[in-house]
């Protein structure tokens, strides 16, 4: 680890806690700290909303799109920079990080209308433009600026678009940008025409105090790094995850409640929203896997701290496991009319058999479509489980690459997490039962293309490798476990949310 450098006396946060830094900025004492959930957190409490409501998964909707279009404005600000000085890989690898960032916003502009809800619309309802969104206006001029910039080079002369859009693909750079820049402007158009305007209840603050936007402008501005570095970005693509898990978990939680209560419509109607939610926070992960350059990583790695995604409570253990868990117990436990069905392992061959012979033996309709939608939640877990394993595989490598909390093979750890994630999954009787997988064993996966790529014939074998031999050279305290990374996490699972 070569930046760390803790020099003399540590500095002091706006909180009066002590601080390490090394020459780029702050070192994360905490996941929390490092996501700004602290400031996201009093965002959401700004404007109390009834939970897992059509207002509350408004809000959540608009929380996230400030979060995107803060990081659009910064990623062209950036790129307009590296067109003028003609650094023209730089500004195609921002362009890169923007059109992930527009597709997250098109997933959010989608979901409400995925949501399944019925908003709860007064006589007077307000309706919340996008256009008075202050990250918007910041995005419009950001944009503008980086049009002007490519304007300018083509009024030089240097830059003929008829050239090169004629001659060249994907493998020139000029050709990258001038791809990349029509692409994100008809996305933006897009997305500005779903979000443009939502109707909530009355009565409701304006815009900017609904959705809390200074708030949320400091969360996603409350920790920079010197440098062009894409730790904004990497902040940007957890806090939406988490803005939107936050109101995922809301809904789960009413589900289970409702279940339990013998209310199956209403619980079919939180499990939709949830699971249209979910798309969004799916969306987050590839712009990481797709731009996140192993150097780009390594960049930023040290001011990371002593963090890892596994600390997240909102996602890592109320979404993927407490409630997950507490949904199975309760319908396993409860049918719609508040009758046993049993709890044990026999109970989801009971609901394939319903649902095999449902022609000849009525069953309601509201039990299947309550499965349907657990087993959705179930696949967006594990999918998202298995996405997840691209960023210790391509930025951290194997052979035994430790991870910045200790882990002693990092790319193990995630893959023996999602193992025993599967292993354990309550619902994987019944995903085997309705013919969703084919074992109901622990999902090591190990077909004939895993096996040789894991064999010391491929490339894949040869990449991890060098990858891990990359990161142990280059960070030798997180490996060896010295220096500032002697000291152990401090983080602590949580106990578990009851709905």
């Amino acid at each position: 680890m070569q930046d760390l450098e803790p020099a003399g006396p540590a500095d002091t946060s706006a909180a009066g806690v002590q601080v390490t830094e090394n020459s780029r900025g702050v070192i994360a004492e905490n996941y929390e700290e490092l996501q700004g959930l602290p400031v996201l957190r009093k965002a959401r409490q700004r404007h109390p909303l009834p939970p897992a409501t059509w207002d509350s998964s408004v809000r959540a909707v608009f929380q996230s799109a400030e979060v995107a279009l803060l990081n659009l404005s910064d990623l062209l600000r950036r790129a307009a920079s590296d067109v003028r000085e003609r650094r023209v890989e730089d500004g195609v690898v921002k362009l890169s990080w923007a059109r992930g960032f527009h597709r997250v916003l098109i997933r959010l502009g989608l979901c409400l209308p995925r949501l399944g809800l019925t908003p709860a619309l007064e006589d007077k309802p307000v309706r919340l433009r996008l256009a008075d969104s202050p990250a918007l206006r910041e995005y419009v001029v950001a944009l503008k600026g980086f049009d002007a910039s490519v304007l300018e080079w083509v009024a030089s002369g240097d830059l003929r678009p008829d050239l090169v859009l004629a001659t060249e693909s994907l493998g020139n750079p000029r050709f990258n940008l001038l791809h990349l820049a029509r692409i994100c402007s008809h996305e933006s158009t897009v997305w500005e025409e779903n979000l443009a305007v939502l109707f909530v209840s009355a009565p409701s603050p304006p815009y900017e105090e609904f959705v809390a936007s200074t708030l949320v402008r400091d969360a996603v501005y409350d920790r920079t790094l010197r440098g062009d570095t894409f730790f904004m970005q990497f902040r940007g693509l957890h806090q939406i995850p988490e803005t939107i898990g936050e109101e995922i978990n809301d809904h789960l939680a009413a589900a289970i409640v409702d279940t339990r209560n013998g209310r199956t419509l209403h619980a079919i109607e939180h499990l939709g929203a949830a699971r249209a939610l979910a798309d969004v926070v799916e969306s987050c992960l590839p712009p990481m896997v797709d731009s996140l350059a192993t150097s780009d990583y390594h960049q930023i790695r040290e001011n990371l701290g002593l963090t890892s995604g596994s600390h997240s409570i909102c996602l890592r253990y109320d979404m993927f496991t407490h409630l997950y868990r507490q949904l199975w117990e309760t319908i396993t436990s409860t049918r719609g009319d508040g009758s046993a069905i049993g709890g044990s392992e026999d109970a989801p061959e009971a609901f394939s058999r319903r649902r095999i012979r449902h022609r000849d033996e009525p069953v309601a309709d509201d039990v299947y479509l309550l499965l349907s939608h657990c087993l959705a939640l179930r696949s967006f877990i594990f999918s998202w489980r298995a996405e997840h394993l691209h960023l210790p595989r391509n930025n951290l490598g194997g052979d035994e690459t430790r991870s910045l909390t200790g882990s002693h093979d990092a790319v193990r750890t995630v893959a023996n997490l999602r193992k025993a994630a599967m292993s354990q999954d309550p619902f994987r009787h019944l995903a085997y039962q309705w013919g969703l997988t084919g074992s109901t064993g622990d999902g090591d996966g190990h077909g004939m293309v895993a096996s040789y790529l894991e064999s010391e014939a491929s490339l894949d074998h040869q990449l991890l490798r060098e990858t891990g031999y990359l990161t142990q050279n280059s960070f030798t305290d997180v490996q060896q476990r010295s220096g500032y990374f002697a000291q152990r996490s401090s983080f602590r699972p949580p106990s578990s949310r009851r709905a």
